[in-house]
């Protein structure tokens, strides 16, 4: 399971303010949200502006000269995307209490969450990074960027693993 998610009204911040606000404020959001990475057993994958990645069901909890490993299958993908739910829903009460600069209102994210197949490894030998691909990526980031601001968008996919749920 994968979960995109940024910041509604970045690009007209990133705009408006100075950068050294822009970096303050991202590392301030950026930083509780990696401490929720932890708590609800998340992969962080990468940050790209304001946009950030975690998944869940990728690594495995072995490594290997130091290096975390990846599963070479996935037998429960119902807990992996409530992982990814229930980080997705402590994230939006984080953010809400890091204000914008310009304006002081709370931070509004817009998540979008998809389980599903993915390709995943170390890319490049210049600063090597960990990086995942496929189509359960784009279906995330789609559903991330058709979204609302302050709600999770999931796929009919990851709603089927997540009967429990009370869906709109």
């Amino acid at each position: 399971t994968v979960l995109f998610m940024d910041i509604c009204g970045f690009t007209s911040l990133s705009k408006s303010v100075e950068p050294h606000e822009v970096m303050q404020m991202l590392n301030t959001l950026f930083s509780s949200v990696d401490k929720l990475t932890d708590k609800y057993k998340v992969h962080k994958v990468e940050t790209a502006g304001d946009c950030y990645i975690v998944s869940s069901g990728v690594l495995s909890d072995q490594t290997y000269n130091g290096f975390s490993c990846t599963l070479d299958h996935h037998d429960r993908p119902g807990v992996s995307a409530g992982r990814v739910m229930e980080f997705a829903k402590a994230v939006l009460q984080e953010t809400a209490k890091v204000n914008m600069p310009y304006s002081s209102d709370p931070v509004q994210m817009r998540v979008g969450i998809h389980s599903g197949d993915v390709v995943s490894g170390l890319i490049g030998t210049k600063l090597p990074k960990f990086s995942i691909f496929g189509d359960t990526m784009n279906t995330a980031a789609r559903m991330e960027s058709t979204g609302q601001p302050g709600r999770i968008h999931v796929s009919e996919t990851t709603q089927g693993l997540l009967s429990e749920y009370a869906w709109e």
